[in-house]
């Protein structure tokens, strides 16, 4: 008995295929599947019985990450729309985009400088999660138009968006060690 490993990871956990997902519903399916499949309720089994049961719940862990995450969750939409690409390689080419982005890395290195530097930070904190709000708002646009290409950019921003959101907590952590 094993998890059909070739299903996409909206069947898996009995959700429709689409951006918006049900967190509460994912949740519950995680946790059932999970207990299910859990390695402790086959530390008595066979060897098979172990491994098939590491494979399910690796499969089951990585689908839960990807359809919990809307950067992930869109780039698994598109995967299975038949677009091919590493968020982790490529970025958009956007020019506007990238002169926002460059602004705003200059705002968050002027930081330190601030007379309130968390304060400052939080600010910026809030207008990257509005941008990024902005983000998925049209990735679902462009996805539910077909406009593949559109929306693959679209995941291409929303991945430089959350490095700015590491360089954030980064910062604030040095910030708050310094006070």
């Amino acid at each position: 008995m094993t998890l059909d490993l070739t299903q996409n990871y909206f069947e898996l956990f009995g959700l429709p295929i689409q951006f918006n997902v049900d967190l509460a519903a994912l949740s519950t399916a995680f946790h059932q599947l999970q207990s299910q499949w859990h390695p402790d309720r086959f530390a008595n089994g066979s060897d098979e019985e172990r491994r098939i049961s590491m494979q399910n719940t690796s499969f089951i862990n990585e689908a839960h990450d990807t359809l919990k995450s809307p950067r992930l969750r869109s780039r698994y939409l598109l995967e299975q729309a038949g677009v091919s690409f590493s968020d982790e390689v490529e970025t958009s080419k956007d020019p506007l985009f990238l002169m926002q982005q460059m602004e705003l890395r200059e705002s968050i290195d002027d930081v330190v400088d601030a007379d309130e530097p968390l304060d400052e930070l939080d600010k910026i904190r809030k207008d990257v999660k509005s941008q990024v709000q902005q983000l998925e708002d049209e990735f679902q646009k462009y996805f539910a138009a077909n406009e593949l290409d559109k929306a693959k950019d679209i995941v291409l921003k929303m991945r430089f968006m959350e490095r700015i959101f590491g360089e954030i907590r980064r910062l604030e952590e040095k910030l708050e060690d310094a006070y």
